[in-house]
């Protein structure tokens, strides 16, 4: 693993409600009862404490040649936030280049309400409609390593290695900062205890404030793994039996609606998939 300070990216999600309810969302949105919306004085705060990352935090270690920095907001569906324009606008404020300002998007952007707001203020913009001409397949998040691997050692060694961690992001949410953006999701999703405090670059802290959340949700992930994917519009998520049991503790819809498969590890078919892709 690395710190957040060499990421290429921080993420603020600011909701996750979103149009689409994918397979093996990163987000693991089919499985949350209740949407959240970070409120305009959340984003400003964690906009202040997150705008030196772009400018001051480390060399991006997850690409050669390194990439340029980026502050993202993300989802869910970031244009489902009913304050979006003033978001935009804090952003906008708040970080000069703006080729720093990313913008991650499952809606035709160009065709919205806020499509010259876009245009004027993100210089990176990630537009994921789930409509390639090839099939969209997402690899499993809830398949946890833990009911996969045994061996401790092995696990944590694919852990330390995750591929995700090291190529994206950190995040910030309602409830804090957080080494990657998948633990933040699961904190979300999981009724978690929360991340660090998001306060005057929290981004640069030694990866070992965060070991906490490491230990805790690090092993409930399947992203290491890289198992095989499902086609997105199928609507259906993978999941492996511990898992399985906290979902149904804490009243996965997706769950109660019988939209999941439990994870067979005896399976071939489920191995291995594309390295270092989430989405084939």
């Amino acid at each position: 693993m690395i710190p957040p300070t060499n990421q290429w990216a921080l993420m603020i999600d600011v909701t996750n409600a979103c149009v689409r309810s994918c397979s093996n969302c990163t987000r693991m949105l089919g499985h949350v009862k209740q949407f959240f919306y970070m409120s305009v004085e959340q984003f400003a705060q964690a906009i202040e404490c997150a705008k030196t990352f772009a400018s001051d935090s480390g060399p991006d270690l997850g690409a050669t040649p390194a990439r340029t920095k980026v502050i993202g907001m993300i989802g869910g569906e970031p244009l489902l936030h009913p304050h979006f324009e003033c978001l935009a606008e804090i952003m906008q404020k708040a970080i000069p280049n703006k080729f720093q300002r990313g913008l991650w998007t499952g809606i035709d952007w160009r065709k919205s309400r806020y499509s010259s707001i876009i245009q004027d203020v993100f210089g990176y913009i990630n537009e994921n409609h789930h409509k390639d001409p090839r099939p969209s397949l997402h690899s499993p998040v809830l398949v946890a390593i833990r009911d996969v691997v045994a061996d401790e050692d092995q696990r944590n060694r694919l852990i330390d290695d995750c591929w995700l961690q090291k190529t994206w992001s950190s995040a910030i949410t309602p409830k804090g900062m957080f080494f990657c953006e998948v633990a933040a999701a699961m904190d979300t999703v999981f009724n978690g205890p929360g991340g660090l405090p998001v306060a005057a670059n929290c981004w640069a802290r030694p990866l070992a404030d965060f070991q906490e959340q490491i230990d805790r949700w690090c092993p409930q992930c399947g992203i290491p793994l890289q198992l095989r994917g499902r086609l997105d519009h199928e609507e259906i998520d993978d999941v492996s039996t511990s898992n399985l049991k906290e979902l149904m503790a804490i009243g996965s819809p997706r769950v109660e609606s019988g939209q999941f498969a439990v994870y067979d590890p005896s399976n071939p078919q489920e191995q291995r998939s594309c390295p270092w892709r989430y989405k084939q």
